[in-house]
């Protein structure tokens, strides 16, 4: 075991929080106990790529869960697979893919690790065919010092097990997970473009070609929200079998930031043009498999050029019977704000709300921008929108949701706190997030 620990200064990876505290680096999951045995508060730390701090706070150990990485058992039959948490989900695609399965709701870089996706109960490209990533969780360990270890799942410990998926690693140190599969579909993904008007017509298409595809999203142009709002593209996914030519490599560290920020609103503008042309009208292009499932691995260049002041991003769930009055009250905040609005996509969602989790049914609208003052007069302004509409809000993405915005938009708030405190009253598992949201 690696017992030291070390003072080290985190960063989330938006870039605007920073805390010191402590750092360990158990090898196996026999050493957690002791790592965790003193009185200080603690938080699991899984690739350090949530854009809030979740896995930081000042003077809280962190433990890195990283070398907790080994697959622990794997059932041909069922394709049920039992992993520790610090295994990045691209080396299990990869493990599964090898096998003939797959796990459909997969975040957007390969470097994420398990026990981070249980944590945020993550949702991959389509949500409305996939669900979340807590959807594909059998059950748990979980470890805490004042109850030792737990096996959780929806029939034993199953309150427990509904606050730790999707609890923001704030119940303990998950130690394993296991995993139900599908068997694969293709050794490819075939990707159809096909080109929308406006953000008020995306879903509309997207509803109508769900039903034929493996998965779908979509892509807007934001730098011109006077005129028509976010022409865009809506990319479809369906599997086949094929040998696509090798995939990207990345140039760069998904985490490094060049030193100043690129994303002006001039460069905003062109570099949305440039990726727009490239996109032809019932273009289709095969795929491989790794770089369609994690369409971030290779383009990590996006996040470089954002620089040390680092991003923004707003991710929300709006009911589809609010969205064109969500999109009538969103365009004049748009121009008054007068940011670069570097990324702007949607998906369509299906499913329950539950305690602080990102999940319900309609369209998600997700928007990147530059952390400049002006983003968090603009997101403050989104929550008072979120509100009016009955909107859910993505807290594993946003780095400034403070308890009361969180209470008003979120109806099981108190709820997931009172359960929290009832299971964690000495507040062993503290972080940054735990602090701000007053939970």
């Amino acid at each position: 075991m690696n017992a030291r620990t070390m003072a080290q200064t985190f960063r989330s990876f938006d870039g605007t929080e920073r805390a010191t505290g402590r750092a360990a680096r158990p090898e196996r999951r026999s050493d957690l106990a002791a790592a965790v045995g003193s009185d200080a508060s603690f938080i699991a730390r899984g690739a350090g790529l949530s854009y809030c701090a979740a896995s930081m706070g000042d003077g809280v150990l962190s433990v890195d869960m990283t070398r907790l990485n080994r697959v622990l058992a794997f059932d041909p039959v069922t394709g049920e697979i039992t992993v520790e948490p610090g295994l990045s989900v691209g080396v299990l695609t990869e493990l599964l893919a090898e096998r003939g399965r797959w796990l459909p709701p997969l975040p957007g870089y390969p470097s994420i690790s398990v026990g981070g996706c249980v944590a945020f109960d993550t949702h991959g490209k389509s949500q409305l065919h996939s669900g979340t990533f807590g959807d594909w969780v059998i059950r748990l360990t979980l470890l805490h010092p004042a109850h030792g270890e737990l096996e959780c799942s929806r029939s034993e410990h199953a309150d427990l097990f509904g606050l730790t998926v999707g609890g923001m690693g704030l119940t303990g140190l998950i130690t394993s997970v296991t995993l139900k599969t599908e068997p694969l579909p293709g050794s490819a993904l075939e990707i159809e473009v096909v080109p929308v008007s406006s953000l008020y017509e995306a879903p509309a298409c997207m509803s109508e070609a769900a039903p034929g595809v493996a998965c779908l999203y979509s892509w807007h142009d934001l730098t011109r929200p006077g005129r028509e709002l976010g022409p865009g593209i809506v990319f479809l996914e369906r599997f086949v079998t094929a040998r696509p030519a090798s995939r990207r490599r990345p140039l760069l560290d998904v985490a490094t930031r060049a030193p100043l920020g690129l994303w002006s609103r001039l460069f905003t503008t062109l570099a949305l043009y440039g990726y727009r042309a490239t996109q032809s009208p019932g273009r289709r292009r095969v795929l491989p498999l790794m770089q369609a499932l994690f369409p971030i691995y290779g383009l990590e260049i996006y996040y470089f050029a954002f620089g040390r002041r680092g991003l923004r991003e707003y991710q929300v769930i709006v009911p589809h019977e609010r969205w064109r009055q969500f999109l009538d009250d969103l365009r004049p905040l748009l121009v008054s704000a007068r940011i670069p609005i570097t990324l702007a996509s949607l998906k369509l969602f299906s499913g329950s709300a539950h305690h602080l989790r990102f999940n319900g049914t309609g369209v998600c609208l997700a928007l990147d921008v530059p952390a400049v003052p002006a983003a968090r007069a603009l997101f403050g302004a989104l929550d008072e929108l979120a509100h009016r509409h009955g909107a859910r809000i993505n807290l594993s993405k946003d780095s400034r949701v403070e308890q009361e915005t969180c209470r008003r938009l979120f109806p099981g708030y108190d709820t997931f706190t009172s359960e929290l405190r009832a299971f964690d009253p000495a507040r062993r598992c503290r972080s940054r997030l735990r602090e701000r949201l007053g939970v």
